[in-house]
């Protein structure tokens, strides 16, 4: 066996079987090896100058490293940077790469973006040869094909997992927005509509939550509003009035299905009463389905009443 044939197995697998004749030549493949690993089906080109291992199938994750290799100055961007974070609402399985203006790469089965501005803290280069844009680049250029509630919902996302900071958010904006750079719209939309003292959301349940209490033109309220108990100690709930006492908690079934978790819940209602606040819950069922508008209609009642008292 070739002393190379080793390191590129070991390339292989650490790069989803996916190679480009720079990488071969480094590892001592000569264009001649090249050429007859192509006509014995070991390799196959998937982009000109671009192979793929025939143990390996060509999925999504063969495709974006390839986009990576046949390009150095490409990045996984947009939407597919955001499903490679794991950002929720993403529905576009599209291929979408950022590259430099002036850069013309022709890549089979890929959407190119340019952009005249792609600074170093945008980029992302990850072990496997996949390179991407970074969290608050991917939203920002994401921001008009998520739309308006899908992009506020990431925001959150990365906000309460502590991706980045709302500074950094908000400075990515700064320096990116431009009239006609996709995303600036609907990031100016999105920013605008979040005060800057408000905890992140922890779902996107709680999010569809807070924008049909904004349409309701409900008063405004804190997210992760801190009660405190007769004993002392603080609770969070998910959304709070405090000056009349009326809080909401937004159950969602992943957090709240075991006896223990509905234990835990009855006591802390129980106790949060105790000091005077009302705190009504609505499920997912409420959120997802259609009775949604019905129970903020409750919750304003409440809140009405107390505001009167």
């Amino acid at each position: 066996m070739p002393l190379w044939q080793a390191e590129l197995d070991a390339w292989f697998r650490a790069h989803h079987g996916i190679i480009n004749a720079t990488a071969l030549h480094h590892l001592g493949c000569s264009v001649r090896t090249v050429r007859r690993m192509v006509d014995r089906q070991q390799l196959t080109a998937v982009q000109p100058g671009v192979y793929l291992s025939r143990q390996w199938p060509l999925g999504r994750e063969q495709l974006l490293a390839a986009a990576c290799a046949r390009n150095p100055s490409a990045l996984i961007g947009f939407t597919s940077a955001a499903r490679l974070w794991g950002l929720r609402r993403v529905e576009d399985r599209r291929i979408h790469i950022l590259v430099p203006h002036g850069a013309s790469p022709k890549l089979d089965g890929v959407i190119v973006h340019r952009c005249r501005r792609i600074d170093e803290v945008d980029m992302v280069q990850r072990a496997d040869g996949i390179r991407l844009t970074s969290p608050p680049r991917t939203l920002f250029d994401s921001a008009d094909l998520l739309g308006l509630s899908a992009a506020r919902s990431v925001m959150e996302q990365l906000l309460h997992e502590k991706r980045c900071t709302l500074d950094t958010i908000v400075g990515t904006y700064v320096r990116l927005a431009h009239p006609n750079r996709p995303g600036t719209r609907t990031m100016a939309d999105v920013l605008a509509s979040r005060p800057t003292w408000r905890q992140a959301l922890h779902s996107d349940l709680e999010l569809r939550v807070l924008e049909e209490i904004e349409r309701q033109q409900l008063p405004p309220v804190e997210s992760q509003c801190p009660v405190v108990l007769a004993d002392g100690r603080v609770i969070h709930i998910d959304f709070g009035w405090p000056r009349w006492k009326v809080g909401l908690e937004v159950d969602d079934p992943a957090w709240h299905a075991g006896v223990e978790e509905r234990h835990r819940d009855a006591n802390r209602d129980r106790k949060a009463t105790a000091v005077g606040w009302a705190v009504p819950r609505i499920s997912k069922i409420d959120v997802q389905g259609t009775d949604l508008a019905d129970a903020i209609r409750d919750v304003s009642v409440i809140l009405q009443r107390r505001i009167s008292a």
